[in-house]
């Protein structure tokens, strides 16, 4: 079967390995999976979702930096809260896991998607500022599909011993002996199953990324009863007791931070590496670019020393095993970044707009209270320019910017920023993610950012 053949690709086993079943895979995650079907069914949809994607992340412009004195401004923090169902699908009675443990589950989402874990504390020195609160809420259904009152989690016995099979979606439909979603504009669907493969936990949970191609219309797409994210039972809640003591990849995804994860890509986020099986190099990034760059997944690593890609030209940054979009070990996961925050969100508010059963709006206030430039920042302007602005703190430290294209490239060597607001012309650069590398006089790295040229 094909989907056999992918099976070995992802996981890396050879042909003799999966027969004997003697090996356990690394593989956590069936997107890689789900995306090469969308593109098998959908021709150009991983191109589309590449664009669509980019511009999720880089949909907002950076205001200036320029503050005036104790100028008080008020803005509106938006709270999500999405109403989860579990479908609990279940041939013996191991599988029909507890309560306790889809409850427990609710609690991770929560706690790591709101910062609120105990491990915060793990997040190292170097990251710490790029870590942030998502203000995302997970609550279990209180009302089901016709009105009637629900705990949120759905029973149903199956007959089948795993939906592990070249159709991903079996679990999803009634008909194929799983269970039917419930309005996907509605709730965030989540299926627990058997995901094993000839008796290996092989696949841990996968889900379907917000997409708007051509094939699906803004008002339709959303409602393709696929939407939604499938785990394995094992993995579900907290110490959950089928994972603890076993094979590395259960005993390494002992957190129930596998849902955690497929959320991420259920909310648009791609892995750290820029996806693929085992990385597709340092010149493919996830857009993200407070993420630094990683040639390969951390494949259960939580090594504080690895640092996979090491830009030219600009400070060096170790592999982020913190985020929970790597595939390192649960105990060393705690954070998602500023940016793949905004990632998330905007799919909320674009994409999956009906989804959150609570929208909460906290007025908050800020009082400024100097009248300088008083951050450094880069970012992209309209009229095909990047714009620098340096604190006044900056100006006698005799600023320097390189400039690298994603291969190494050198673009712009040692442009000196001489003032507050100074700006470079992109008009000469082809569109694409960039290295901006600043450093001051002594040749100390002082800031590097990816940022995004366009040519629309």
């Amino acid at each position: 079967m094909r989907f056999y053949k992918l099976l070995l690709s992802i996981t890396l086993l050879s042909t003799a390995t999966a027969v004997k079943a003697q090996e356990m895979p690394k593989e956590i995650c069936g997107y890689d999976l789900v995306m090469e079907q969308l593109e098998k069914q959908y021709p150009g949809f991983r191109k589309q979702y590449d664009q669509q994607y980019i511009h999720a992340v880089y949909q907002r412009a950076v205001s200036s930096r320029k503050t005036p004195i104790k100028d008080t401004t008020y803005f509106y923090d938006t709270i999500y809260t999405l109403p989860v169902v579990f479908h609990v699908l279940y041939n013996n009675n191991a599988e029909n896991i507890n309560d306790s443990l889809l409850k427990n589950q609710l609690e991770v989402l929560n706690q790591d998607f709101r910062r609120l874990n105990a491990d915060t504390s793990k997040t190292r020195a170097i990251f710490k500022s790029r870590a942030g609160d998502t203000r995302i809420n997970f609550e279990l259904a209180t009302v089901d599909p016709n009105g009637n009152a629900t705990t949120g989690i759905v029973r149903k016995s199956t007959s089948r011993t795993t939906f592990y099979s070249n159709d991903l979606n079996l679990v999803k439909y009634s008909s194929n002996g799983g269970a039917d979603a419930w309005d996907p504009t509605k709730y965030l669907n989540i299926w627990v199953c058997d995901l094993s493969y000839l008796g290996q936990d092989a696949l841990l949970g996968f889900a379907y990324p917000p997409y708007g191609h051509p094939f699906w219309t803004s008002q339709s797409w959303v409602s393709d009863p696929n939407q939604g994210v499938v785990l394995h039972y094992k993995i579900v809640g907290r110490n959950n007791p089928l994972s603890k003591g076993q094979a590395q990849v259960l005993d390494n995804s002992s957190k129930g931070r596998v849902a955690v994860h497929e959320v991420g890509h259920y909310l648009g986020l791609r892995h750290i590496w820029g996806d693929g099986t085992t990385g597709g190099g340092c010149a493919v990034d996830d857009y993200i670019f407070d993420t630094p760059n990683q040639r390969v997944r951390s494949d259960f690593d939580c090594n504080p020393n690895a640092n996979t890609c090491n830009d030219p030209g600009a400070e060096q940054f170790p592999d982020m095993i913190e985020n929970y979009m790597d595939y390192s070990a649960h105990f060393c996961q705690n954070m998602f970044t500023h940016q793949q925050i905004a990632a998330m969100r905007y799919s909320l508010s674009v994409y999956r707009t009906s989804l959150p059963v609570k929208v909460e709006y906290i007025q908050k206030m800020k009082v400024k209270d100097t009248f300088a430039y008083n951050d450094l920042k880069l970012f992209a302007a309209e009229g095909q320019k990047v714009i620098v602005e340096q604190r006044n703190s900056d100006l006698p430290n005799e600023m320097y910017m390189d400039v690298y294209d994603m291969s190494g490239q050198l673009v712009l060597d040692h442009y000196q920023l001489t003032k507050n607001e100074m700006w470079v012309s992109t008009a000469k650069m082809a569109a694409g993610i960039y290295v901006f590398s600043l450093r001051d006089k002594e040749n100390r790295p002082v800031l590097r950012q990816k940022i995004l040229i366009t040519k629309n």
